[in-house]
């Protein structure tokens, strides 16, 4: 089984939500990991076991093989948006799947990911500004900041893709309003909208303090072992057990991600100009 939709990021823009909002629709069927990381540049805990580096491309439909009689078949896996390997293969599958990026203004989404890492993975990352600089101490630089600009890294997408199999939205026009988010997207997977009609739309993989990082990095390894029926409350159980209250961010993040949106300024029109129908005024 070949997936003929692919959400592929940005992370930390609502991807997660989006994920089990559209896993829920009974015409949509997901990979077997949430995240299965096939096509990511490097080898890691989440591709160990099938990945394009080590398996080859005859081992990706493995993901998908328990899935049956689904219009949209699909995985999500944030980082593809950056990632070499995957602008490499996934555009020429067989399926010719289409391909969704979800943006979030850059600053904030910057922001978000350090608080991830720090907080709920506690990952060395020093503060928010060490962590937008590059190895000579220039702020703002490196790879985390670069990931923030959108229109060069969709430049190649679009090269890729023919207009049809290509799509971005935006988080904060998903959060605003899910319902319309929802019903305009199925309108292009072409699956029956009226199906969140009445949906409840739960976010999913909000930043929250955890008190043992290395806790959360084995439960996260767990989720595909778990029956769907079990994951929300064993999910609730589980923020109960290692869930802490999350710090405020300091009045100096707050100031660097003030000069962060300044920052991003000329990308943004770079990507309104690849994408006039974006909403980017959402972006305060």
């Amino acid at each position: 089984m070949w997936p003929n939709l692919i959400l592929g990021g940005a992370p930390k823009s609502g991807t997660s939500s989006l994920y089990f909002w559209l896993d829920a629709h009974p015409e949509v069927g997901s990979a077997k990991a949430k995240e299965p990381f096939f096509f990511f540049d490097k080898v890691n805990r989440f591709n160990e076991k099938a990945n394009i580096h080590q398996h080859g491309l005859q081992a990706y439909p493995s993901l998908f093989d328990h899935v049956e009689d689904k219009k949209v078949v699909f995985e999500a896996s944030a980082p593809y948006l950056y990632s070499r390997s995957a602008l490499q293969h996934i555009p020429d599958l067989p399926s010719a799947p289409k391909v969704l990026f979800i943006l979030r203004e850059p600053s904030k989404r910057l922001h978000s990911k350090y608080r991830f890492n720090r907080y709920k993975l506690h990952n060395k990352t020093g503060d928010f500004r060490h962590y937008c600089s590059d190895q000579n101490g220039h702020f703002p630089a490196g790879q985390h900041v670069e990931e923030g600009f959108y229109s060069r890294f969709l430049d190649e997408w679009k090269k890729r893709l023919p207009e049809d199999r290509l799509k971005v939205l935006l988080m904060e026009d998903m959060m605003n309003n899910p319902k319309a988010f929802l019903v305009s997207l199925c309108q292009w997977l072409e699956i029956d909208p009226s199906f969140y009609a009445h949906f409840s739309f739960e976010k999913h993989n909000e930043t929250f303090t955890t008190r043992s990082g290395d806790l959360h990095k084995k439960a996260v390894g767990w989720i595909p072992l778990v029956p769907e029926f079990l994951r929300e409350p064993l999910g609730k159980l589980y923020r109960k057990l290692n869930a802490a209250p999350m710090p405020a961010p300091s009045a100096q993040e707050l100031e660097w991600v003030s000069m962060l949106h300044d920052f991003y300024l000329p990308d943004r029109a770079q990507l309104q100009a690849q994408f006039p129908e974006l909403p980017l005024h959402l972006w305060k």
